[in-house]
């Protein structure tokens, strides 16, 4: 299992169901198993695949810990595209694939087309992997095929607003602090460490999550 944490990591994004359009997940069918603790702590705690030691490193911790990178990123791309209308809608096909995808392109471009405008910043306060589906062969070297990866992230949400053109917020003035987010983060392209993005995103509202 992989022993990877983002922790207290901050990152400019947007809370699934905020405000306007919620996005709308696929259901997953992939039997889960515990929740597996990560404990190596940094800021941020993962950089990327990129320049990563991986010499001593399984199939199985490289994919958990590229699936928590790809959920950082899928978080930094949703705040650009909110608080900048000049960044091109297009940049979220990086981090996104299947209905969440389509659900945020809708979102953003209700916001953008309302002159809602996104400022500040959510922090990553705990992510996790809990289970996951990656091709290996009998020695346990990565093979070619569809691979998966759930992730649950405890998010803190009071650092992002967003405001409407005149000037009143557009978003719930009493939410609550810390925000539960869970992702299914699939590569269709493994072993390829590009491949991945969020497919699925199920919480709606303001599901709550254990603080530090």
């Amino acid at each position: 299992m992989a022993h990877t944490i983002i922790r207290r990591t901050a990152v400019a994004a947007l809370a699934a169901a905020t405000l306007l359009v919620g996005v709308t997940a696929c259901s997953d069918t992939d039997a889960a198993d515990p929740a597996v603790e990560l404990t190596a702590t940094g800021d941020p705690a993962f950089e990327g695949p990129d320049g990563a030691d991986t010499s001593n490193k399984t199939p199985d911790e490289l994919a958990r810990e590229q699936a928590l990178a790809k959920v950082n990123d899928f978080y930094a791309v949703l705040g650009r595209l909110d608080s900048d209308p000049a960044v091109p809608i297009e940049e979220i096909e990086t981090v996104a694939g299947g209905p969440v995808l389509d659900g945020w392109r809708a979102d953003i471009t209700l916001r953008r087309s309302q002159n809602v405008r996104g400022e500040g910043a959510i922090k990553i306060v705990d992510a996790k992997t809990a289970d996951a589906g990656i091709p290996v062969d009998d020695a346990g070297k990565a093979v070619s095929g569809p691979a998966w990866v759930h992730v649950r992230a405890c998010t803190d949400i009071s650092g992002m607003t967003w405001t409407k053109s005149d000037g009143s917020p557009a978003y719930d003035v009493n939410r609550p602090q810390f925000v539960l987010q869970t992702f299914t983060v699939r590569n269709a392209d493994w072993p390829d460490a590009n491949g991945w993005r969020v497919t699925s995103q199920p919480e709606h509202g303001y599901p709550p999550c254990d603080t530090p």
